[in-house]
């Protein structure tokens, strides 16, 4: 496994612990629902990695888990985001995404890799970030964003998918350079660990604001 591969994974790894820790103070469900994803996150990567290891095709795998982490984004925006208008979005976005995402697999099969299903999931889960931001602005109520955990986990959302989306939407050139590509996946995977990181801030955050105002 490649060091930035492995910086990855630990990456994942510690966000999912770091948010194990909402459960002992009794965050919101939808932070707790979001360190489920992390969990399953986790034993995603672990088991693609199991079967790279042994040269069995993993990308069935990863189609599967992106029929649950984009669904599992909306609805997670849908417990924090109250505009109608923005949560008819999410509500749309939740009932065409699995017919969009059986369609392309029907045609392109689930072992094979449909850059098409994350390019979309990477467009709606910068749309969805960008939607949490108006929901800050325009909130009659003063935030502290640095203890936020909402805050930062749609900052990582929106610093990774606006990457991954000019990422897959240039594929095509991508592929016709591969000597760009290298730097461009190796960009692409940075941005990944940043992702994680801010998650763990997210929660991290707030569980350090707690001990602050229970301390004397």
């Amino acid at each position: 496994m490649q060091p930035i591969i492995q910086i990855y994974v630990a990456a994942v790894v510690i966000a999912f612990l770091s948010s194990l820790l909402s459960f002992r103070l009794d965050l919101s469900a939808h932070l707790k629902t979001f360190s489920l994803l992390l969990a399953l996150t986790v034993l995603t990567e672990l088991t693609a990695d199991i079967l790279n290891y042994k040269r069995i095709n993993n990308w069935w795998l990863y189609n599967l888990f992106m029929l649950i982490e984009f669904p599992a984004y909306a609805w997670f925006y849908l417990q924090v985001i109250r505009k109608k208008r923005l949560r008819r979005i999410l509500w749309f976005f939740l009932l065409i995404f699995p017919i969009f995402w059986a369609a392309l697999i029907w045609k392109s099969g689930l072992r094979n890799w449909n850059g098409a299903i994350i390019t979309v999931g990477s467009f709606f889960s910068v749309l969805f970030a960008l939607m949490y931001y108006h929901r800050i602005i325009t909130s009659p109520d003063i935030l502290t964003l640095r203890t936020l955990p909402e805050f930062w986990i749609a900052t990582g959302m929106l610093i990774f998918y606006l990457g991954s989306f000019a990422f897959f939407g240039m594929m095509n050139f991508i592929l016709k350079h591969p000597e760009v590509a290298a730097r461009l996946i190796t960009i692409y995977q940075i941005l990944d660990i940043l992702m994680y990181c801010l998650f763990s801030y997210g929660f991290l955050c707030r569980i350090m604001s707690t001990k602050r105002s229970l301390s004397p």
